[in-house]
Parts: C-alpha cells; structure tokens; sequence
C-alpha cells in the first residue's frame, strides 16, 4: 500500500500549523525569558534571595508557572514539527497538557489569571489536534478498502470494539438515519435497568441499502463477531429497488469486496498491533501483510464514537434551514424515484432475515421518525406503502417491528434536517426501543444479579440522556 502523499499531506499541514505555533509561544515567552536569563547571570557567583516583599506579590508568584506553561509550549511545538508515529504525538499532547496543568497554577487573585484562563483554550485546541493526530497514526488499516470511508471506519471501530468487550449482544444496523438515531448507549443503560445485562454497538453506515446490510452480515463478518440480536433502524429508502444503489455499487468495485469473494475476513492480527505506525502498516515488505491487497485509507477523524454512535447536535428549524438548503416537494426526491418494493432490496432484506433465523438471533426492524415537514402527501403515501409491507413481511417470517414514522409529529427539536434525527432524538428512540414490551429482550438476556449497583447505572443513564 502506498499513502505516502497523503499521510505526508496532513504532516505538512502539521508542521506549518505547530510552526506558528512555535512562535507565537516564543513570543509570549521573551519577557520572562529575558529576565530568567538574567537571574541565572547572577547565579553564577550567588543566588539572590527572593526579597518577602517580592514573594507575596501576586504578579511574582504567577510569574513561576506562565514561565513554565510557555517554555513547556515551545517544547510541544518542536515536538510536534519533527512527529510522524502515535507515540510521537502523544509525547506532543503531552507537553500540552502540562503546559495547561502550568496555566491553571496561576493564582485567582492574580493579574495574570485572565491571560492564563484565555492561553488555556489555545492549548486544549492545539493538545486536541496532537490527540487526533495520534489516533490517526496509530489507526491501522486492517482491511482493504471497502469504498466507503465510514463503512471502513466503522469496521475498525467494531473489531477495536470486540477486542475491549467482547462481541456485543445486540447489533444496531442500517444508513445514516440509523447512524444518529439510536443511541446505543442509552438503549444499553435503559435495558441495564430493566434487568438486561446487554452491550449495544452501533453499525450503521451512511447510504446504507438492504444489499449492504446484507452484505455485511452476511459476508463480511465472521460468524464469531456476530451478536445475539440484530435491530436494523432506518426506513423505505434503503428498500427502494427502483434506486440505483451507489453504495453498494461501491463495495462490489472495493479491494475489500474482492478480499471477502477470496475468503480473506477482517480480524486483528496479533502480529500487527493497532498501534503500528502508517509507515509500518504501508510496508509492503512487512511479511504478515495481505500480497497484493491496499489497504483502506487512513479515515479522517470524525465524531462517530466507540461505540459507533455520531451524535448531531443541530436542532432543525424550518425557517433557518429552508435558507441554506432548497425545499424538495416528495413528488421530486429522488430517495422514492421509481418507489419498488419488490426488486433486489426485498431479497436481500428476506435473505437477511432468513440469516437470522437460521442462527438463531432475534431480528427487529424499527422504522425511524421523520419531520412533520417532511412528510407531504406524496412521501406519506409512499411510507404508508413501507409500512403495509414491512407488516406483511414481519407477520410472514416472524420478526418485529417497532413503528415510529410519525412518533413525533411537530417536534423538530428532536431532528437535526427534515430526515434525520439529532442527538436528543436518538436518546428518545434509544428509550422507545427499550420499553417496547414486543422486543423478546429475555431470549438474549441473563438476569442482571440483585447485588448490581442500580443507582449507579441509573445515575450514568439519566447523565447521558440529560445532555
């Protein structure tokens, strides 16, 4: 594999970034400098006494960790102009972060402490780059690309994920829609009081379709990283055979898709650690790599979590919104063109579903909430379609279906655009999907034991949904 361009791109961008800092630290350094240096003049013959005048000032005493917090800053950027491995970069974040710890050492009363209070967020920003940039380096391309950068990111989160828990009980799957709403957190904690001792993980990938779904469940996977239950979120437009399906034409064209059609499964080798260098892992000489497979790219640092949770923050407001982005009558959104429920997505949907019937995990479909704005009478006539068939299908193979189309009608603050919902959204749907009475919880579930903390799970839950 060859990134060289790329991973030299962002070390580049790096150097010349943490190269002005570099000054701008020197800069507000000189002052103190200056007169350190004079000090240590006169400390060649003897070292002058500190008068006590001088050692009660306020402005003396702060004067010790400003001097320290921007010598410890000039150290972080030189470190980081010369940084390439994730070791390197956490010996920058670091440096930031004892120059910080120096910063809040500046007393109250101090006439420096506004100053201090100020440097502070400059440096957290430039300790949380240093952090991003380490995670970058040590990520390790694992598997060849599968054409989509998150499917890839998500891939590496999972297996990441089932080296620190274990395989998660339940599987949350589908698009975008699914990526930001369901927290799979909060489903965790709310089943946790309920007595279900389950782990949630989030695998969701933006443009998700049913033969993408299928596709990673089916064959991309192997069966020891497949959970007890499968909760597909999402709604019509990953069902739409009448759309031509671009992700997954994506994958089918992916050196990953060709790995799979070999036999090859993603997994962490044990003679490649995770926190290999981009350098180690472009090796092509490295004997445990893959002959003749590229790896996936590095993937861009982005908000989707450990758990494979993206919270969105926006809140949608029609009046703000409709200002930036143009307003699509349903007669023209090309998500329903040539609406077709009976094309290729329907078998893969049912051979999905016949998967998991035939390994023995409960399947759920939860149909997600979309706006009140965004439901004109054309979309509605089309989900109302979804919603008969999904019926049919469930009351046919037996799985189940949580209904929350219209859950919420006229609260966009729970959605983050017309079709998506935002974090407070995603917290609501978690709860929804917990409570839901149809949901064989029991068959996957052991007893939470008596003696178990309640009040602290209790505590986490109402944390996590307050925010």
């Amino acid at each position: 594999m060859k990134q060289g361009p790329k991973s030299r791109g962002w070390l580049i961008a790096s150097i010349a970034f943490w190269t002005g800092i570099s000054g701008l630290a020197c800069s507000a350094m000189a002052p103190i400098q200056a007169e350190r240096t004079e000090t240590v003049e006169t400390a060649a013959d003897e070292t002058p006494a500190t008068p006590p005048e001088a050692a009660s000032d306020p402005a003396t005493v702060a004067r010790a960790p400003l001097a320290q917090a921007f010598e410890t800053a000039t150290r972080a950027a030189e470190l980081a102009q010369s940084a390439s491995t994730a070791d390197d970069w956490s010996a920058v974040a670091t440096a930031w972060s004892e120059a910080i710890v120096a910063l809040q050492a500046v007393p109250l009363d101090s006439p420096e402490w506004l100053f201090a209070q100020r440097k502070t967020r400059e440096y957290l920003t430039n300790q949380a780059i240093a952090l991003e940039q380490a995670e970058v380096a040590a990520r390790l391309a694992i598997f060849p690309t599968l054409g989509n950068e998150v499917l890839d990111e998500q891939l590496a989160l999972y297996l990441s994920y089932i080296a620190t828990f274990d395989t998660p009980d339940i599987l949350v799957v589908g698009s975008s829609r699914a990526l930001q709403g369901l927290n799979p957190q909060i489903l965790q904690q709310r089943l946790a009081l309920q007595g279900h001792d389950l782990q949630v993980y989030n695998f969701a990938v933006n443009g998700a379709t049913a033969q993408v779904v299928s596709f990673v469940l089916r064959q991309l996977l192997t069966p020891e990283q497949l959970p007890e239950m499968i909760i597909w979120a999402g709604g019509s437009r990953s069902f739409n055979s009448g759309r031509f399906d671009r992700t997954f034409a994506k994958i089918l064209e992916s050196p990953g898709y060709a790995a799979v059609q070999t036999g090859d499964r993603p997994e962490f080798d044990p003679a490649r650690p995770l926190a290999a260098t981009v350098d180690i892992a472009d090796d092509s000489t490295d004997e445990v790599s893959r002959p003749n497979a590229p790896k996936a790219q590095v993937t861009p640092i982005n908000d989707i979590n450990g758990y494979g949770f993206w919270a969105v923050n926006e809140v949608f407001d029609p009046s703000n919104y409709y200002t930036r982005f143009p307003r699509v009558a349903g007669l023209y959104d090309g998500t329903y063109s040539a609406f077709n429920l009976n094309g290729v997505q329907t078998v893969s949907f049912r051979a999905i579903v016949a998967f998991a019937r035939a390994n023995d995990m409960p399947f759920v479909f939860v149909n997600l909430p979309l706006s009140t704005d965004y439901l004109d009478n054309t979309r509605l006539l089309y989900e109302r379609q979804f919603q008969q068939f999904m019926t049919q299908e469930a009351s046919r193979t037996g799985f189940t279906v949580v209904d929350l189309l219209q859950g919420w009608p006229g609260q966009n603050n729970l959605f983050a655009d017309p079709s998506h919902l935002n974090r407070v959204g995603a917290a609501q749907v978690a709860i929804r999907v917990a409570e839901d009475t149809t949901i064989p919880w029991a068959l996957i579930s052991d007893p939470t034991p008596a003696d178990s903390d309640e009040d602290e799970t209790t505590g986490a839950a109402a944390g996590e949904e307050s925010d």
